[in-house]
């Protein structure tokens, strides 16, 4: 990588993090206390019946259901937020502005908010969204969405109700916190109740909400067809164009490969494809027919470990080989700079974040390895390994065909080889990696998790979270009362102060090693013209136009 990147992958994308954490703190400190928040007049910059062409995005896995309330499976997240709208959004810069909500009010006891939707919106199926719909949608959450990433949050809103046909009231028992991160996600997204009780289980495959786009053909194994919804006028904050989009359909064509949607979109058989991966930024400058934008998210990859089956149950068996992990070396080894170490289980973007706590946790040392196994009860044997009653220290460690997956194993592979512990490494399919965790048959765990609040904690650490978002069946009560009380706390100060409390117990009890916060890259044609980024990474395509299709 030439100098040039590594300033891009560097010191930019450092201060970028930064700067969103910054302001992320700011908008939480105002959407805390749930004042009137009035939306952007709309505008209509799309000409009626204006044809845009047809956008595909690679996809390297397709998701099992389009339901927003189901459980969490690969490409639904990308899907959704183009089909369903919510109430609220996040703005890149960490905002939290309406959306279908035109504006909130909060009781005087915080203990209700009245939202005000906007007038004139329909579903795809042509029925009016009123507060009904929002109170249907929300109240068949609480009954069917327990396997959702965001179903206890969901759980902390006591009652959902109309009291106008364009007023819905949110009632809760006690303070939350997490109220706008969560009705920002793509699964908060409004149902049509017409539609959900024609299709009764089969939703998730015939989904009707009030997006930019229609359902238009599935083929599975091949990928999702979107159409344009033509009744669409309420885009979000960070368009142009409020009105229809100009694009005639939304395509994600299924291809698993990472070297094989590059292949399909230098051919121009896909427009899009986003990269992990360093040794694609050469191709990319390459082709004057490609650009790229670059993506912050708030997300962690990260090394866990299966807490609940032996060896790994014990602390300072997780500690010890936490310590034999070289971040560094991933970074510029399997990544190429491509990614920012991480020392911390919270990435910059979020609140809570503190530098400084990676004291607490393993820092790559090999002799504190040794020493940590040494009072694990393991002694090592003549060949350099380890054992304790007879029992060899070995692991397999799972994770998603997903790039640059193999790349990190490999290197976290060689990294555990060289202080004595052999490593398998296995990987699946992303549904298979996350049905397997849910089960416990894995031993270390190669994963990710994306989130626009620092309550991620609590849904991928958290003991009542074990068998579902919990995949490394980690459990510390002090924890748990910690994130309880963060998820409650509206004083943000207080409720960062929380949050890194628990992430000092996180650290050095080691369920997670973090490995890097990742930096990804929307690789697009130069046909594609109009294209933003939003929260989370997400591809705005409200302005966008294709050329020649």
């Amino acid at each position: 990588m030439r100098a040039a990147d590594r300033t891009v992958c560097g010191g930019t994308w450092w201060s970028m993090f930064e700067r969103v954490a910054a302001l992320l703190m700011m908008a939480a400190v105002v959407a805390g206390c749930a004042t009137s928040q009035p939306t952007q007049p709309l505008s209509n910059t799309a000409r009626p019946g204006e044809s845009g062409g047809t956008l595909t995005r690679a996809m390297t896995a397709e998701p099992t259901s389009l339901d927003p309330q189901g459980a969490a499976n690969s490409g639904l997240n990308l899907v959704l937020p183009y089909l369903f709208d919510t109430l609220v959004t996040r703005t890149r810069d960490g905002r939290f502005v309406g959306h279908l909500a035109e504006s909130w009010q909060a009781s005087a006891d915080g203990r209700s908010i009245d939202f005000k939707l906007r007038s004139g919106v329909r579903f795809h199926d042509g029925t009016p969204l009123n507060a009904a719909a929002v109170a249907f949608t929300f109240d068949r959450f609480k009954k069917i969405g327990d396997k959702s990433p965001i179903a206890a949050n969901i759980k902390e809103i006591s009652r959902v109700e109309a009291v106008d046909d364009l007023t819905v009231r949110f009632s809760f028992d006690k303070p939350t916190a997490t109220l706008w991160s969560t009705l920002a996600m793509p699964y908060a997204g409004i149902l049509s109740p017409k539609a959900v009780e024609a299709a009764g289980d089969g939703f998730g495959s015939r989904p009707v909400g009030t997006g930019p786009f229609k359902m238009g053909e599935w083929q599975r194994g091949v990928g999702i067809t979107l159409v344009r919804n033509p009744d669409y006028s309420w885009g979000p904050a960070e368009v142009d164009n409020k009105g229809p989009v100009k694009l005639d359909k939304l395509v994600f064509k299924v291809i698993p490969d990472a070297n094989t949607q590059f292949s399909a979109l230098q051919s121009g058989e896909v427009d899009v494809i986003f990269i992990t991966e360093p040794t694609f930024l050469d191709r990319v400058k390459a082709n004057s027919n490609l650009r790229l934008e670059p993506i912050n998210l708030d997300s962690l990859i990260y090394l866990g470990y299966n807490c609940a089956k032996p060896p790994f149950d014990d602390v300072k068996v997780r500690q010890g080989l936490s310590h034999a992990v070289n971040k560094a070396e991933i970074v510029k080894t399997a990544l190429g700079g491509f990614g920012i170490e991480a020392g911390t289980p919270l990435p910059p973007s979020l609140l809570g974040y503190d530098q400084s706590l990676s004291s607490f946790g393993q820092s790559y040392d090999p002799a504190r390895v040794k020493a940590l196994l040494s009072e694990a009860g393991f002694t090592q044997t003549s060949d350099g390994g380890w054992q304790k009653d007879g029992r060899k220290l070995s692991g397999r460690l799972l994770t998603s065909t997903r790039a640059p997956n193999d790349a990190i194993a490999t290197v976290l592979q060689s990294q555990f080889k060289a202080v004595g512990v052999p490593v398998e490494i296995q990987q699946l399919d992303s549904a298979a990696v996350m049905k397997a965790t849910t089960e416990g048959a894995f031993d270390l765990l190669l994963w990710r998790y994306d989130w626009n609040d620092p309550d991620a904690l609590n849904i991928y650490l958290s003991s009542g979270r074990i068998r579902q978002t919990n995949r490394v069946f980690y459990s510390n009560a002090k924890v748990d009362a910690l994130l309880k009380q963060a998820a409650e706390e509206m004083d943000q100060p207080k409720r960062a102060s929380l949050y890194q409390d628990a992430q000092k117990i996180i650290l050095a009890e080691a369920p997670w090693q973090p490995l890097y916060y990742p930096i990804e890259g929307m690789v697009l044609s130069s046909r594609v013209k109009g294209v933003k980024v939003g929260s989370l990474g997400r591809m705005l395509v409200n302005d966008v136009t294709v050329a020649g299709n």
